[in-house]
């Protein structure tokens, strides 16, 4: 692994002007086009902020990616998530998807998320995933543990992608965990464990999502308690 510095001039002066050259294909075809007027013309649901939060619809989701740095071309290598509605239940509908990378993925991602190269390469495109995981996700307030990363991630490759950079509402649930809990560790492991929730295999985007969704109808369960009812106040306490 090239220390950080290196792989910045790396990335810089070759590695960002071949990316580009490859990603020219892609931003020719119709499937971009459609992309592209279709979040040129999308319009967030804001009555969503308005509602009450252990009521409203949410979707839980979690990245797999290459590194951690998106302005280096680390790039998204799979999205999992999960759908549910406050503190109801947890849904049973959910998604996954492997997203085929620009760049080669070295061997040490594959090693840490269980995915193999015969995977990424019957992927999908970062178009078809996002434009699918959008369609999933319509209608809800995007959650993920923390979303200051994954919300990140998914701009910067937007703006890679050279597509309107318009995200939905989102809730950082880390930062939730943060002030609600203050005496705990506040890593996804640690909280795991501290609610008791079944501890599924790590670095999978499903897998990943599907824990956070439990973790976050503890939050929702406990939220009121600190005086936020609506979806809007909860996103006002964070960034407070």
């Amino acid at each position: 692994m090239l220390p950080i510095d290196l792989e910045i001039l790396k990335y810089i002066f070759f590695e960002k002007h071949m990316y580009a050259f490859k990603l020219r294909p892609y931003l020719n075809t119709n499937q971009y086009h459609e992309l592209y007027k279709k979040l040129s013309i999308q319009e967030h649901n804001e009555d969503l902020l308005k509602m009450p939060i252990q009521e409203a619809p949410f979707t839980i989701f979690d990245l797999e990616t290459t590194g951690l740095l998106p302005e280096l071309g680390h790039e998204i290598i799979s999205i999992g998530a999960i759908r549910i509605q406050g503190t109801s239940h947890v849904s049973y509908k959910r998604f996954h998807q492997y997203v085929r990378p620009i760049r080669p993925v070295h061997q040490r991602t594959l090693n840490l998320t269980g995915m193999t190269r015969k995977d990424l390469q019957g992927g999908h495109t970062f178009l078809e995933a996002y434009d699918d995981f959008m369609e999933f996700s319509k209608d809800t307030i995007l959650v993920a543990y923390p979303a200051a990363f994954d919300m990140k991630f998914l701009q910067t490759l937007l703006k890679r992608w050279k597509l309107p950079i318009d995200t939905p509402p989102s809730i950082d649930a880390q930062k939730l965990v943060k002030k609600m809990y203050p005496n705990h560790k506040y890593q996804l492991d640690s909280m795991i464990a501290s609610f008791g929730i079944t501890q599924l295999e790590r670095h999978h985007a499903l897998n990943d999502a599907i824990m956070t969704a439990e973790l976050f109808q503890h939050i929702l369960n406990d939220i009121d308690s600190y005086g936020i009812k609506t979806v809007e106040d909860a996103i006002g306490w964070i960034q407070s």
